[in-house]
């Protein structure tokens, strides 16, 4: 179990001022640094407390993550064209859902290569401004906070790395807060990536006619375009 103590003091807020109003600015997508990185997410609700260690890969043209939890994680490729296919990936089963372009327009699933590869859409940058520079992990960060009261954010955007050290925002009563625990260059990754060669793969227009397999059956639920059927 990670210590809190490895990630509360990551966020070293300064006392410089900076100039009210900027925006959160993010690079040409072309030009983000590869890199690999680790975060926690922490969901906090009335129910209580739920953490999620997860990793994140990032080169020019593929972004993969891995939920440690429960041993998933999903895969995006940009090819030259810029078109977007998608894996969803089992570990424990060794088996991946495959779903090309074409799959993911027809189930409304049409992917943002910014928001993959920088884990901020539009709408969570929409009206940010800057409110202080910080260090983290003895990185360069700038800190924005949203003007929205209705839709609270706080953001810390590694510069130089252009990605998220810290999000936090508030969703249907939820507070949940993801926060960067580590970051290395892509070739000291501590964990592996890259490791979907060797297992089973299903064609997602193929699901239909597998709906049978016990496999298919458990993760219908999990997918996109996944369908639970009731007994």
């Amino acid at each position: 179990m990670l210590k809190i103590m490895l990630w509360v003091p990551v966020l070293l807020l300064s006392a410089c001022a900076q100039q009210p109003g900027k925006p959160l600015q993010i690079q040409r997508l072309e030009q983000l640094p590869a890199l690999a990185a680790e975060f926690e997410t922490i969901v906090d609700s009335d129910d209580g407390q739920q953490r999620y260690h997860w990793r994140f890969w990032r080169t020019s043209k593929r972004v993969e993550t891995h939920n440690l939890q429960d041993n998933t994680g999903e895969i995006w490729t940009k090819s030259t064209d810029g078109k977007i296919a998608y894996e969803r990936v089992f570990h424990d089963q060794k088996q991946v859902i495959e779903y090309t372009p074409g799959d993911l327009n027809a189930i409304g699933a049409v992917p943002d290569w910014s928001a993959i590869a920088t884990l901020l859409n539009q709408s969570m940058i929409a009206g940010l401004v800057e409110d202080g520079r910080e260090q983290v992990l003895g990185r360069p960060a700038s800190h924005y906070q949203s003007n929205n009261a209705d839709a609270p954010i706080e953001i810390t955007w590694l510069d130089r790395e252009q990605l998220p050290a810290l999000i936090k925002r508030n969703d249907k009563g939820h507070t949940i807060s993801t926060r960067i625990i580590g970051i290395y260059p892509l070739a000291e990754s501590p964990g592996p990536y890259q490791r979907s060669t060797n297992y089973r793969y299903t064609d997602f227009a193929d699901i239909g006619d597998k709906e049978s397999d016990p496999f298919i059956q458990s993760i219908q639920h999990k997918i996109k375009g996944g369908h639970n059927h009731s007994d």
